[in-house]
């Protein structure tokens, strides 16, 4: 397939895609009459999905029946479900019934970002211009954000501009100010959720030809200073699976495995979240000091307690769509956990939360198309099984379902290119 620079003013489109993922990818924190940008840009592509319903993939046309269902089985949930609903800052979206009205236009709008990178890299693709090339585009974009980030991290760092006042830099030592400690989180609600997207961004250089040293390079930089574990895991992770895909059939490389890598993959791994370990292993001495401590009696640590006996209390069809911030401070979940004086969220990752709200029925049937389309794909197209891989993997590090990064791969995936990855 031939790559033909000349197009770029031509097909006016090739600028406008990758702006289009700029504003889907990164404005996740900003918001207009409560609604956020990236997600309003998204819907506006709804139209075109409901119109398109006969003609758009089947899998796209799958995944909205499921969605469909969620909202619909949560409804029904609802009727015999007790809120517990005094949280603070609780908006008029997060009550109940609305709250999973939100939920399901938010998997709508990925839905539609999904079709929109499947449209765009079929488009071009049938008109001589690579997937490599496509891709390239948008990394570069990123490239440009993220320069613009590390240079805002290092002024900030180098107290040139203020922390205090930074959006996308914050402190994550407030409670003692004579010792900053900077984080990069850009546009999302912190440093975590933005480096496992740059980790995401980092493992999709691996889909494009050519020079990618200066993207990864500025990709990771990222990464670090957001202080993402789930990124650095992610990253790890991806280079393991390449190892293991290059000298899979070499006979030796059973025993390098289980005598070297294993063993010192599963050392980084720990030492990584070993603060996570601390706190799980010592949880019942811990909550009786941190009980007013809002990173550990909420989110992810505090999940790990709750969501098996939510699972075990509803594991056919969870606690309904978006309900988990309102029934997590129920004392059957809760067990010697205080209760939650905001809004929540599990930070377990997708599948995870998928089990909770919407139990096995939901969990089964994601994974059972997730499944049929990595065996439709794979066969045909290097890029679209690989897509599919890295986006299970992302899901299984703690990014919420409505992300609409992740989805950029079910896109990618479901235009089987033919492009091999390049080496």
């Amino acid at each position: 397939m031939k790559r033909i620079e000349s197009l770029d003013t031509k097909h006016f489109g090739l600028w406008l895609f990758p702006i289009y993922c700029i504003i889907c990818f990164h404005f996740t924190e900003v918001k207009f009459a409560g609604v956020k940008l990236n997600e309003l840009v998204s819907l506006l592509t709804v139209p075109f999905l409901i119109s398109g319903i006969k003609s758009i993939n089947k899998y796209l046309v799958y995944f909205l029946i499921l969605f469909l269902s969620f909202l619909f089985i949560t409804i029904c949930l609802n009727l015999n479900t007790t809120f517990y609903l005094n949280l603070e800052g609780l908006s008029p979206l997060k009550l109940p019934y609305l709250i999973s009205v939100s939920r399901f236009i938010e998997l709508l709008a990925c839905l539609s970002f999904a079709l929109m990178i499947y449209k765009t890299i079929n488009y071009y693709s049938n008109r001589g211009i690579e997937v490599s090339y496509t891709l390239r585009k948008v990394l570069n974009a990123n490239f440009y954000i993220s320069a613009i980030f590390l240079l805002v991290f290092l002024l900030t760092y180098l107290n040139i501009l203020s922390l205090q006042n930074s959006s996308i830099v914050y402190d994550t030592t407030s409670y003692d100010p004579n010792n900053p400690t900077p984080r990069l989180r850009g546009f999302y609600v912190e440093g975590g959720p933005l480096g496992l997207f740059y980790a995401a961004l980092y493992i999709l250089t691996f889909f494009i030809k050519g020079r990618k040293w200066l993207l990864r390079a500025s990709f990771l930089l990222v990464l670090l200073c957001s202080q993402s574990k789930a990124g650095i895991v992610a990253v790890l992770a991806w280079h393991f699976y390449l190892f293991y895909q290059n000298f899979k059939s070499a006979k030796w490389f059973r025993y390098v495995v289980l005598t070297a890598l294993l063993p010192i993959f599963y050392l980084v791994f720990t030492m990584v979240i070993a603060n996570y370990i601390h706190a799980v292993q010592n949880f019942s001495g811990i909550v009786a000091e941190r009980q007013n401590d809002t990173n550990f009696v909420m989110g992810r640590i505090a999940a790990v307690f709750i969501t098996p006996n939510m699972v075990m209390e509803n594991p056919i069809f969870g606690v309904g769509l978006g309900n988990y911030a309102l029934v997590r401070n129920n004392p059957d979940y809760l067990g010697i956990l205080p209760p939650s004086k905001g809004w929540d969220a599990p930070g377990l990752g997708v599948f995870a939360t998928l089990l909770v709200e919407n139990g096995i029925y939901g969990l089964t049937l994601f994974i059972l198309i997730l499944y049929f389309m990595y065996r439709r794909y794979s066969r045909t197209s290097v890029v679209s099984g690989e897509a599919i891989k890295v986006f299970v993997l992302i899901c299984l590090l703690g990014v919420q379902l409505h992300f609409l990064y992740i989805w950029f791969f079910i896109g990618l995936a479901l235009a089987a290119p033919n492009d091999e990855i390049d080496s």
